[in-house]
């Protein structure tokens, strides 16, 4: 397993090398599907998930000031996310469904926008999604991830943060209280429990110590960056070649309708709220919250409210099966 985190670290010093877009990422996605188109069987070690929640986590609660929160989430951003979600479900089913003769099942679960460990939570009748359900969610994270290296590769900007040296091991105290905050988060089914407390811990640190210097150094966040892309490869690694002539037209179509709903509502949320396009784009995405996040870094665009608006999002996509599961009890017993 840490052969693979070798070779995708080597992936990400050269593509950033040469200066690619998202090299850190890139260079670890692709180092690592080509490793295992050549026969190699690679595996990452369990906890390279949680590591990148923690870091990512950290680094948006390291720039962004406790204060933030005193804001809270605004209504009319939370009622633009639930209308953009629900259109882009409808959008994507209807096309699924009615052009490409997708049963009703499968074009539910090929039109959620989330990530695929949403999908698993609602396809719970199975162990893994249909193949066709599993490349649509792949062609969309494809296309988000080099949609973000393209916007990125306009700023020129340093992510924030030190070299790693012996002041800055300070950051080590948010680190440890995010990872154990986070267990409890994660027992009681939270998305993405390691960002939220990495985020929390990290922000009230700073409010509480104000003398000491908690900011990520750079070099975690590039290995938090290689780590998410290794993370990507891996899930990539199994789409066949078959996969992708029998499902790509649906992939292709069913994305860009959902990214077309994305770009409508930014649009016209931006001229009633004052939040820029691109912020209420980056949050309304179909995308992971980790990919997410890590463009809003990069790009400094409000990675705070980006976060959030991916993890009230995957909330509400996880808070489906559970209502349904009520729903259903609910029923049965008055039936009886």
């Amino acid at each position: 397993m840490y052969l693979a985190s070798f070779i995708a670290l080597v992936g990400s010093l050269l593509f950033t090398y040469f200066g690619i877009p998202l090299g850190a990422m890139f260079g670890a996605l692709i180092a690592l599907l080509l490793t295992s188109k050549a026969g190699f069987t690679l595996t990452l070690p369990k906890s390279t998930l949680t590591g990148v929640q923690l870091i990512l986590g950290t680094t948006v609660g390291s720039i962004v000031p406790v204060q933030t929160l005193s804001k809270g989430y605004p209504i009319l951003l939370f009622i633009g996310l639930v209308l953009c979600m629900s259109a882009q479900v409808l959008t994507s089913y209807i096309w699924l469904y009615k052009r490409e003769k997708w049963s009703k099942y499968e074009s539910l679960l090929g039109s959620v926008p989330g990530a695929m460990a949403a999908v698993l939570v609602i396809n719970e009748k199975h162990n893994s999604p249909s193949s066709k359900v599993v490349f649509t969610h792949t062609v969309r994270l494809i296309f988000l991830i080099i949609a973000s290296a393209l916007l990125v590769s306009t700023d020129k900007s340093p992510i924030p943060g030190p070299a790693i040296s012996l002041d800055n091991l300070c950051i080590l105290l948010p680190l440890f209280l995010a990872y154990f905050s986070g267990l409890l988060f994660d027992k009681i089914g939270t998305p993405a429990p390691y960002m939220v407390t990495g985020m929390l811990a990290t922000m009230f640190v700073n409010a509480g110590l104000p003398s000491y210097n908690f900011l990520v150094p750079t070099e975690l966040v590039f290995i938090a960056t290689s780590a998410l892309g290794a993370l990507i490869g891996i899930r990539l690694k199994d789409i066949t070649g078959a996969d992708v002539f029998s499902y790509a037209r649906a992939g292709i179509i069913a994305t860009t309708l959902s990214l077309t709903v994305t770009v409508s509502f930014a649009y016209i949320f931006s001229k009633l709220i004052d939040k820029e396009f691109l912020v209420l784009l980056m949050s309304w995405v179909p995308g992971s919250v980790e990919s997410m996040t890590v463009a809003a870094i990069y790009l400094g665009l409000e990675p705070a409210l980006i976060m959030l608006s991916h993890i009230i999002r995957m909330i509400i996509l996880h808070s489906i099966p559970l209502c349904s599961n009520v729903y259903k009890h609910l029923r049965s017993n008055y039936e009886r």
